[in-house]
């Protein structure tokens, strides 16, 4: 009896110890997927990071302080082993070491996470601060002594007397009226164009300069448009500020009379509906009111 009853006990203490060595083995398994996913987690959030760096580099902002992790995976003021459940300070000392050095490296990652998206909402507020002085918002004339003569889109061309499309707006007044850049930049181009004759377009982005230290020129962006000058006051390359003088009115080129034709282009959409051009007038924020607009209708 003594000999059977033994045989139970240990028949049932080698199923426990069996069913305990799947449960670790489980465990391990699970904590190795576990390691592994917090590792790829880990070169997502330095990818975030690098992009980070060059934002910020670009907008000429300081870096973002991050306390690096020890390479021990040790970090003050985040959890430790008093953060484990029992189970794992159960584990084997190596295993346990493991899940110790995981349990930082999350809480670390948790911290970079609400530090990165407070420092992605502080680039996007000084991406708005510096784009709103490239952006065209004013108008190009002065307000009092020109009138709108002919607007953005479809229209009978005064010359070929058939329908065609007019990519910007057209503001008549006397010769030598002055005309204004609408908003910061640098000039891509000042001179002759077959049709619009004394053509300035500004380029409303920052001109950098590469490695060499050559300047040039992002791509896309807005840039605008100023045909049918009587003086070219400005060079090619030269920055500009808005609201400076870049020339007069005049009426050179194809031209049925003294006037500017200003156009607004977005860049990135050179290949869209009407080759990237906008509505200039769905840009101008003037403090003049709808002065011109009402004059002309």
């Amino acid at each position: 009896y003594y000999a059977y009853t033994e045989g139970l006990h240990q028949s049932s203490d080698q199923k426990a110890l069996l069913a305990l060595q799947e449960e670790n083995k489980n465990l391990l398994h699970s904590l190795e997927q576990t390691r592994e996913e917090v590792q790829q987690l880990g070169e997502v959030m330095g990818q975030l990071r690098a992009t980070e760096d060059r934002l910020r580099a670009h907008h000429e902002m300081e870096p973002l302080a991050i306390e690096p992790l020890a390479a021990d995976g040790e970090l003050g003021g985040v959890g430790g082993v008093e953060d484990l459940s029992e189970e794992i300070v159960s584990l084997p000392p190596q295993k346990h070491l493991m899940m110790r050095g995981m349990s930082v490296r999350i809480d670390y990652l948790k911290r970079m996470v609400n530090l990165q998206a407070e420092s992605f909402e502080e680039i996007e507020r000084k991406f708005e601060e510096t784009n709103v002085q490239y952006l065209p918002t004013i108008l190009p004339v002065p307000a009092q002594q020109t009138w709108r003569s002919s607007p953005f889109g479809w229209r009978i061309d005064p010359f070929t007397g058939r329908r065609a499309f007019h990519r910007g707006v057209d503001f008549a007044g006397r010769k030598g009226t002055p005309i204004y850049a609408t908003a910061d930049g640098f000039v891509s181009y000042a001179g002759k164009d077959k049709y619009l004759g004394n053509t300035i377009i500004v380029a409303h982005r920052k001109k950098e300069r590469d490695e060499q230290g050559q300047p040039y020129a992002r791509q896309g962006g807005y840039q605008t448009e100023y045909g049918h000058l009587d003086r070219i006051m400005v060079v090619q390359g030269e920055q500009i500020k808005r609201g400076q003088q870049i020339g007069t009115m005049g009426n050179s080129g194809r031209s049925t009379g003294p006037h500017l034709h200003y156009a607004v282009r977005l860049r990135d959409q050179q290949l869209s509906k009407h080759r990237g051009y906008h509505n200039p007038e769905d840009f101008i924020f003037d403090n003049s009111g709808d002065y011109m607009w009402a004059a002309s209708e």
